[in-house]
């Protein structure tokens, strides 16, 4: 008897030390969700690139810091130089959360592959209506660091058939409440955030606070009907995050 208590008790202890040093990896903002918007949104297949016929896949190893920004790089199998460059500029787009070590967060060292085709590619280019990746408002910043609101001389702008909308309204209007989400009798606040890029275009949303029942989803789709003017600060267009919360449940829903 004496002898399994101190198995157990053992057994525990190493349970515990064990515990301590258990490493987690970094992860997508958003997960699957984000990486796909974000992929088909800014990949580009350069004219090189197409005119050799290259294709396969691609395969980085790269940094996530601790501020959840990828960083240093490499390619450790490539297609084409210029679709390489290509591929990591479109990782760049690309929050995380960092990697935790012993309870700590921490940089890590990230893997990431893709597969790369030019057919698809160009049904992609069909379907979102453009090659390159556009920048339609001038100027603006390079730089990937999200810019606080305190530093923003102009914050961004929602529009809705070309016309600016207030975004609370605009959600009465328009929200649908999940099917699920009545069944269960779910009520109560989504609040979700999400990336303007200096081109307009939406990125790596995340919820902040969820309910269930395909609220999170509805509040995604209605911020994806609007198009969206991005914040400006020192004279140009930059990077910034929006917070919204979005009611499900309140009567004039």
């Amino acid at each position: 008897m004496k002898k399994s208590i101190f198995l157990f008790v053992l057994a525990m202890i190493s349970h515990s030390i064990f515990a301590q040093f258990i490493s987690y990896p970094a992860e997508i903002v958003g997960g699957s969700y984000n990486y796909k918007m974000v992929f088909e949104q800014e990949i580009y297949y350069p004219q090189a690139a197409k005119e050799a016929k290259a294709e396969g896949e691609i395969i980085i190893f790269f940094t996530v810091g601790e501020d959840g920004f990828g960083k240093d790089f490499k390619v450790v199998q490539s297609v084409h130089p210029e679709l390489d460059q290509a591929y990591i500029e479109m990782m760049k787009y690309l929050t995380w959360v960092p990697g935790n070590k012993d309870g700590a967060v921490c940089a890590s060292q990230e893997k990431k592959y893709q597969k790369l085709k030019i057919k698809k590619y160009d049904k992609l280019v069909k379907k979102r209506g453009y090659d390159q990746p556009p920048f339609p408002y001038t100027p603006y910043s390079s730089e990937m660091t999200l810019r606080p609101n305190s530093k923003l001389e102009q914050k961004t702008k929602p529009f809705y058939k070309n016309k600016e909308v207030n975004v609370y309204k605009f959600i009465s209007e328009y929200i649908k409440i999940p099917d699920a989400a009545v069944k269960q009798g779910i009520k109560g606040e989504v609040e979700i955030a999400f990336i303007v890029e200096p081109s307009g275009r939406l990125s790596n949303f995340r919820e902040i606070k969820g309910l269930g029942g395909g609220c999170t989803e509805e509040a995604y789709r209605l911020i994806q009907m609007l198009k969206w003017e991005p914040a400006k600060a020192n004279g140009e267009y930059v990077r910034s995050e929006y917070q919204i919360t979005v009611n499900f449940g309140n009567s004039k829903y």
